[in-house]
């Protein structure tokens, strides 16, 4: 019942696409690379490969987000916590039902001297 009043009214003047319309999304980014209120994007990546988990950190990398999060299983934390500093992004690794957490933080390329 909570379903049918919370469906939008449809105005017969404005086009279909303007009612339901999506981004388009960057270069095939996925959707859920981005939270839909922008502050939070999330990447789940299950294959235990290096290669996947450093573009699913690119994809974090790309979205403008605050808070940037790769989940893998608990046993691949360490591959996506040095897959997350090869592609130059600042986040947290979880596990999949996000009870452990690691920081990944990359190094700076030069340091600021005064």
């Amino acid at each position: 019942m909570a379903r049918l009043n919370a469906r939008r009214t449809m105005d017969w003047d404005t086009p279909f696409d303007e009612i339901i319309a999506e981004p388009p999304l960057a270069r095939r980014r996925r959707i859920d690379a981005a939270a839909k209120d922008g502050k939070r994007g999330v990447e789940i990546d299950r294959t235990g490969c290096v290669i996947h988990m450093e573009r699913a950190a690119k994809r974090l990398k790309a979205a403008n987000v605050a808070d940037r999060v790769l989940r893998v299983p608990q046993w691949d934390m360490p591959k996506a916590v040095e897959a997350m500093k090869r592609a130059g992004v600042n986040g947290r690794v979880t596990n999949l039902c996000e009870s452990k957490f690691r920081r990944a933080r990359p190094k700076r390329a030069f340091a600021l001297e005064d």
